[in-house]
């Protein structure tokens, strides 16, 4: 039994010995066998997913609001579209500014100002008014915000002088003739003319109805 038992103890020792002589024969210069020491596929994948959208990925929540501003803009947009998004007349003033031109007025609106145009063409040598009075003349446009400040006061102010000037609104775009005439390169611009449609003199907006009452006093003294 002893010597069976030392010929398997015998026999292992020589499997043993057998496996050291074989890793001893690997060639030299061979490279050694690498272990993958990687993370697993599904893993990797997750975090090159990650790091993408850290670099330049567009989160969803921003696309979410930035669909719903759009949204919102275009709503605006159709409320605007519906509304006109116009300026609206009114009929007192219109009457005065009827009044005031002693003719018929049409009204044009836009997004910023109301513009109660005299249709008729301004005085000129060649058609001067018969009743020798100078005419004021208020360049305007439906765009101009400054001309929109002056609406509540520039008309009624203007009613006070009725004996003394003709006072009439024009749309430097309903009327580019006229304004080519005169140079007008602004709103508002008021131009005082003669009987004859002579330019007398020239000015600009004013603040409230006392300033612009002034202006047109010093017009009238120089048309004399």
């Amino acid at each position: 039994m002893a010597k069976k038992s030392r010929s398997r103890a015998e026999r292992r020792r020589a499997a043993r010995a057998e496996a050291a002589r074989a890793g001893d024969r690997q060639p030299k210069g061979a490279a050694p066998t690498k272990v993958d020491t990687r993370a697993p596929k599904k893993n990797r994948s997750a975090k090159q997913s990650k790091r993408s959208k850290q670099r330049g990925g567009i989160p969803l929540a921003t696309i979410g609001w930035s669909i719903g501003g759009l949204a919102v803009v275009a709503l605006l947009i159709l409320a605007l579209s519906a509304s006109g998004g116009a300026q609206q007349a009114d009929a007192a003033t219109e009457q005065l500014a009827r009044a005031n031109a002693g003719t018929d007025v049409t009204v044009h609106s836009g997004s910023a100002h109301v513009v109660y145009h005299s249709d008729p063409p301004l005085p000129s040598r060649a058609a001067p008014r018969a009743d020798g009075q100078p005419t004021l003349v208020w360049f305007s446009g439906t765009w101009c915000h400054i001309c929109e400040q002056m609406a509540p006061f520039a008309h009624e102010t203007a009613s006070a002088f009725t004996d003394r000037l003709v006072f009439v609104e024009k749309s430097v775009d309903h009327d580019r003739s006229s304004s080519s005439r005169y140079g007008v390169r602004g709103t508002p611009t008021f131009v005082m003319l003669d009987a004859t449609g002579s330019e007398v003199m020239r000015f600009h907006g004013s603040p409230d109805a006392v300033s612009f009452a002034a202006q047109i006093e010093r017009a009238l003294a120089a048309v004399g």
